[in-house]
């Protein structure tokens, strides 16, 4: 019961309650197509609930008390909270306990009419041109699905700065606040407002002297961005000829457009759960090879790192939901694809043909946590690569005349074996890196969720978020650890992370060995 009660002006009466009137007429629909569905399942006098809905939602007793309360001036959804949490008290303080239980069916029936009603609202709702997301819990597939239709900020009662979706926010520049309490959603709705992403405030309504403030700070944001773009191309060498290798965070926008202006060196982590987030299905290997054809053909003779389908925690799907107490220690990354390889394969196989020509592809495992899971990985990748290596033999060899010899065929056709690497996000793996180091080409710190990890801190939770420190000496250590690891066994080894994006964190990954 945590709907805000709202007033309407009396020109809106005769609508709100035209409104409700359709609501029950598509709840009574509602009903009668359940029922009818399951008929040809249960045939028992347990569908006779149906009927009871039907003939309280036909009482003229109910309508009358609802229409009343919106000519008291309440907004629908309004209405319908007073007159059935009214009926529902009266029915919860009933001493027979089977009349007592017919509360939750009040309830149920209230729900069913209140989201029919927000339904249409829905449905009438056009995207202005700018606006800012307001929800009890902004996901990653929210910033996927709005963040090229005039997203300009999010605000998220529940999460913290640390998490995938504030994450996303910073790297997609759109000021975030998370974890606020309190805040009447329904009430805020059409409402203008100042998000300050770094101060962490929200201003609603806010007067003139405060928007002509706030636009000076967005200019000055603006001219430091354009003396930045003066100096990008210039080389990332240190001034005691340390050079440095800055490579992008790609793939966190659905519509991916190469950014020529940014002097990345290539792309060293390329998402590919976003765009599987934008959908309703999963895209096909077609779909996908088209999608990863773009990426590479934008940068050519550099590398392309594309991390391998991870979702799970507070990446999800609607398509294929995971509901589990405890989602960043379940199952996500590598363990959702290596028990559906059938996922895993159609993305590899896409990876290799997009690669065909390009050649700047390497392929990143998420969430590796042993050896075998490695082991397991890189079977399926050659399997991957044998499969379309031949069938692009096949291809060649069916379009090309009979004068072309089978040796000048294979070279035509023959198809790069991109290099593998691992991100090192879980610290089990710190522990197997000299075996790690036998099986792959190169190591990723994922230090956000590594930090998660060494910590015991959900990064989502707004009531430990302050825990969460990747200047923590044992994280520090551990990075250490790994850096001079690599550096031992000789595997390229960079960082992806919030720690990275920070000057006093570059300067510590540097002095490390992260370059």
């Amino acid at each position: 019961s945590t709907l805000a009660l709202k007033k309407v002006a009396i020109a809106e009466q005769a609508e709100q309650i035209l409104r409700f009137e359709e609501a029950v007429t598509q709840t009574l629909d509602d009903f009668e197509h359940l029922s009818n569905k399951l008929s040809a399942i249960v045939n028992d006098d347990s569908l006779a609930i149906f009927d009871v809905y039907k003939q309280l939602l036909e009482q003229a007793e109910i309508s009358q008390e609802i229409a009343k309360k919106i000519n008291q001036g309440w907004q629908v959804q309004s209405a319908l909270k007073l007159v059935f949490e009214h009926y529902i008290s009266q029915f919860e303080s009933i001493d027979d306990s089977y009349l007592r239980e017919r509360a939750s069916d009040i309830r149920d029936l209230g729900n069913r009419l209140l989201f029919n009603l927000q339904q249409q609202k829905t449905q009438q709702l056009a995207l202005p041109k700018s606006f800012i997301l307001l929800a009890e819990d902004v996901t990653a597939a929210m910033l996927a699905e709005y963040q090229h239709k005039g997203l300009k900020a999010i605000v998220s009662l529940s999460g913290s700065a640390n998490s995938h979706s504030a994450i996303l926010a910073h790297a997609l520049e759109l000021p975030a606040i998370m974890g606020v309490s309190h805040i009447p959603i329904a009430q805020l709705d059409q409402q203008t407002a100042i998000v300050d992403g770094y101060s962490g405030e929200l201003f609603i309504n806010p007067d003139e002297a405060l928007k002509r403030e706030y636009q000076y700070l967005i200019d000055q944001e603006r001219e430091l961005t354009e003396k930045i773009q003066q100096v990008i191309h210039l080389p990332t060498i240190t001034k005691d000829g340390r050079k440095i290798e800055l490579q992008l965070n790609a793939g966190l926008s659905a519509e991916f457009e190469c950014p020529e202006n940014l002097g990345a060196l290539g792309i060293g982590l390329f998402r590919t759960e976003i765009p599987f987030m934008n959908r309703h299905c999963f895209p096909s290997e077609s779909e996908q090879t088209q999608l990863y054809k773009n990426i590479l053909a934008g940068f050519p003779k550099k590398s392309v790192t594309m991390r391998t389908l991870d979702v799970g925690g507070d990446k999800s799907l609607s398509y294929f939901p995971i509901v589990e107490d405890n989602p960043f220690l379940g199952w996500r990354g590598i363990r959702i694809t290596l028990d559906h390889p059938e996922i895993f394969l159609v993305q590899v196989r896409a990876m290799m043909r997009a690669n065909q020509q390009h050649k700047n592809l390497e392929i990143m495992l998420p969430m590796i946590s042993n050896v075998g899971e490695v082991d397991e990985a890189i079977r399926l990748i050659n399997q991957a690569y044998y499969e379309v290596d031949a069938e692009l033999h096949a291809e060649y060899s069916a379009k090309l005349p009979n004068s072309v010899s089978e040796q000048d065929t294979l070279k035509m056709a023959k198809l790069t074996r991109p290099k593998i690497g691992i991100m090192l996000e879980v610290p089990a793996v710190i522990f197997q890196l000299e075996e790690l180091a036998l099986r792959v080409d190169f190591f990723s710190v994922g230090s956000n969720d590594l930090t998660q990890y060494l910590l015991a801190v959900d990064r989502n939770n707004a009531q430990v978020a302050n825990l969460h420190d990747a200047y923590h000496p044992a994280v520090l250590r551990a990075l250490n650890n790994i850096a001079e690891q690599s550096a031992k066994y000789l595997v390229p080894l960079s960082l992806c992370g919030e720690l990275a994006g920070e000057p006093a964190g570059a300067l510590l990954l540097l002095a490390m060995g992260f370059d």
